[in-house]
């Protein structure tokens, strides 16, 4: 299975867990089909380490910027409303 295929097997919202139904018995899978699982796994894994540290870097500059206004920091769910939507609190898209 490709990222392409499926970019998270654990469902849509943050915090679901992985299907590990879906997976196969590893004792019944062969030597290459075990590297090719391990590397699309590995794949997988390298490409959500990456879009956590952009999330990240937004979050970054985001509470940067409002400290540089002087404003009160985010509460969590409005960071998070705010790098989801692409809106601040006005409404207005960045």
């Amino acid at each position: 299975m490709t990222m392409d295929e499926d970019q998270h097997r654990g469902g849509d919202e943050p915090g679901e867990g992985y299907e590990w139904e879906e997976e196969p018995d590893l004792t019944s899978v062969s030597k290459e089909e075990l590297r090719v699982l391990l590397k699309e796994l590995v794949d997988e894994e390298r490409a959500i380490s990456y879009r956590r540290r952009v999330i990240q870097g937004r979050i970054d500059l985001i509470r940067a910027e409002l400290v540089r206004r002087g404003g009160a920091s985010l509460s969590p769910q409005e960071l998070a409303r705010i790098l989801m939507d692409g809106e601040g609190r006005s409404g207005e898209a960045f």
